[in-house]
């Protein structure tokens, strides 16, 4: 044991040397750490700040095609007003039989109006009887069963007139070469009756979409139709095509690692069945001069703020720490806690050796009282020691008026002699503080069989015990003063038969011991009463209020045993019963023999 000791000493000694060292350490820790958490921090502000600068970017991209895109979409809708108005077209649609003169005049009516425009692909007016005229005859595939369908139909009318903007007119018509077309659809309305009378379908190329996007970085830009058909721009960026771009909002997103990453936007256009994607990379001009140089002299100012920190604490605290760890270890040279005798610093170090000599102070004080006290507990165990000689006197006396009483005969007076003689010997156990359940149990079988032989067969015994717990061990004599109080403070003053019932129980947080009996019960300020700490009972038979002293005095070995203010509780009502459950640790009987 001394040398191990001397091992201890040397490596708490060691430790204590090496606090300045483990300054060092944390400070060159916390060093690495903040330059770490500055790179981090100054890449992750230059990201976001480059985010930004992509998303303003890309977002006044999106917005100018976009409202370049709705003024052209205007335009061609300003010009299906007008073919709503020519009689040409009008008749044609209100004609119960058209022939073939209707149909041109028709078709040469539209022309007039469409000759003014660009990127015009076809008009098509269609009757209500699905016949047709197709300014761009021989360009189509004309999907009939489409054309004559209700939803078709549907759409156009619940514009009321108005324009609604279609691709490939609505499933309707497709270019045969396989170029996407734009469609305006109209529904016809005859402006005296408001009887509708045809529908009206203007067409146009995506050459009007790549005209747009040109004044923009066209290699930058995609249009696409919101079923992912391309329709202009940069073919490449439809492999970014989700379903995050299908709103009318502009969503970003980032793809690509590092210094090769790029920031891809989109949006779908109000109303229209078109997706503008727009692509914008990583740019210099993203990060302000004025921020770097900024960030560097912060990080500059706090290096410098370490290392002046770094030299104030080894300074100021370490090196003082070390002096009174060492003025500690040199007073244990003496073979006795003695106070230290430096100068420290006037600051939290000199409190802490102030208040070290006021603990060495109190330690001594508290070992010399500790030293008496164990004194005082060997003189009583001595007296304790004298006085279970008389104990021991009444029932060797005991045991030969029992030998007497069976050679006379008197089987009842031996057999109640002999539980005497059993209960004293159990209750002194040969000294031992602490029984197994098993005979504690005993001890309260041998009281309650003699106190049957006073008051009758008015108490009945019941015991419920987990076999278990009948080897572990409890505290001697902590059930029978229980069994005592609820004979002479509950039953007895019932005046009828009592039950008397004794349960053992093993848990998780211990052995659980109940006792419980049929007596008259308790009020809940007997109980604290009982259970107080402080406020002694006093026995008052006159108004059968539970003395308590045997009770009382089982508790407070119990707290005292079980190091636990809650070891015992009490339930109870006046009138039916009382019940006391003990905790106690659970502790077998060769634990004991070791301990």
């Amino acid at each position: 044991m001394g040398k191990l000791g001397t091992k201890i000493n040397k490596l708490f000694k060691y430790e204590r040397q090496s606090v300045t060292r483990t300054v060092r350490l944390v400070i060159w820790a916390l060093l690495v750490f903040f330059l770490i958490a500055f790179a981090f921090a100054f890449i992750s502000t230059t990201e976001r700040t480059e985010k930004d600068y992509e998303s303003r970017q890309s977002e006044t991209i999106i917005n100018n095609t976009s409202s370049s895109i709705e003024a052209n979409i205007d335009n061609y809708t300003d010009i299906s007003r007008l073919l709503l108005l020519n009689e040409t077209v009008t008749k044609y649609l209100k004609a119960i039989y058209p022939d073939i003169g209707l149909h041109n005049d028709a078709r040469f009516g539209v022309m007039d109006v469409l000759n003014v425009c660009r990127n015009l692909d076809s008009v098509v007016i269609i009757r209500n009887d699905y016949n047709f005229m197709n300014t761009g005859r021989g360009l189509y595939d004309i999907k009939q069963d489409e054309l004559t369908s209700s939803e078709w139909k549907e759409k156009i009318v619940k514009e009321k007139g108005g324009a609604l903007v279609l691709m490939n007119g609505g499933g309707t018509f497709y270019r045969k070469d396989g170029a996407p077309i734009i469609s305006i659809a109209r529904a016809f309305y005859d402006i005296h009756t408001q009887k509708h009378i045809g529908y009206m379908l203007i067409n146009f190329t995506t050459g009007m979409l790549d005209r747009l996007i040109t004044y923009q970085n066209r290699s930058s830009v995609c249009i696409i139709s919101t079923d992912g058909e391309y329709l202009a721009g940069n073919e490449e960026l439809c492999q970014y095509m989700s379903d995050e771009f299908k709103t009318n909002n502009i969503s970003h997103k980032t793809v690509g690692l590092w210094f090769n990453h790029r920031m891809i936007s989109g949006k779908t256009m109000e109303n229209l069945p078109i997706v503008i994607i727009c692509e914008t990379k990583a740019s210099t001009q993203a990060m302000p001069t004025e921020f770097i140089i900024s960030f560097i002299i912060l990080m500059v100012t706090f290096l410098a703020s370490i290392f002046f920190t770094r030299n104030f604490m080894l300074r100021n605290f370490t090196t003082p720490i070390v002096n009174l760890s060492d003025a500690m270890e040199k007073t244990k040279e003496s073979g006795w806690i003695e106070r230290v005798s430096i100068d420290p610093p006037n600051n939290e170090i000199g409190i802490l050796a102030d208040s070290y000599n006021s603990m060495i102070d109190y330690m001594n004080d508290l070992f010399k009282q500790l030293l008496e006290n164990e004194q005082e507990i060997q003189r009583a165990e001595m007296s304790v020691l004298h006085e279970q000689i008389k104990p021991h006197f009444l029932y060797n006396s005991l045991e030969c008026i029992n030998c007497m009483a069976m050679d006379e005969g008197a089987t009842n007076v031996q057999k109640a002699i002999a539980t005497l003689g059993n209960f004293y010997r159990n209750s002194l156990s040969k000294g031992s503080r602490e029984i197994p359940l098993s005979r504690e149990i005993r001890i309260v079988q041998d009281y309650l069989y003699l106190q049957r032989l006073r008051y009758g067969d008015v108490l009945i015994d019941e015991y419920h015990l987990d076999e278990r717990t009948l080897d572990l061990v409890v505290p001697k004599l902590i059930l029978q003063p229980l069994v005592e109080n609820s004979i002479y403070h509950g039953i007895r003053l019932k005046g009828e038969e009592g039950i008397i019932s004794i349960t053992s129980r093993l848990m998780d947080d211990g052995l659980h011991l109940y006792v419980y009996d049929t007596g008259i019960g308790m009020d809940e300020e007997t109980i604290n009463k009982v259970l107080s700490k402080d406020e002694p009972i006093v026995d008052n038979p006159s108004t059968n209020v539970l003395s308590g002293f045997g009770l009382k005095g089982t508790i407070q070995r119990l707290r005292y045993y079980c190091g636990s203010d809650n070891a015992v509780k009490i339930r109870s009502e006046l009138g039916e019963y009382t019940e006391i459950e003990i905790t106690v640790p659970v502790k077998n009987v060769e634990q004991n023999k070791n301990d």
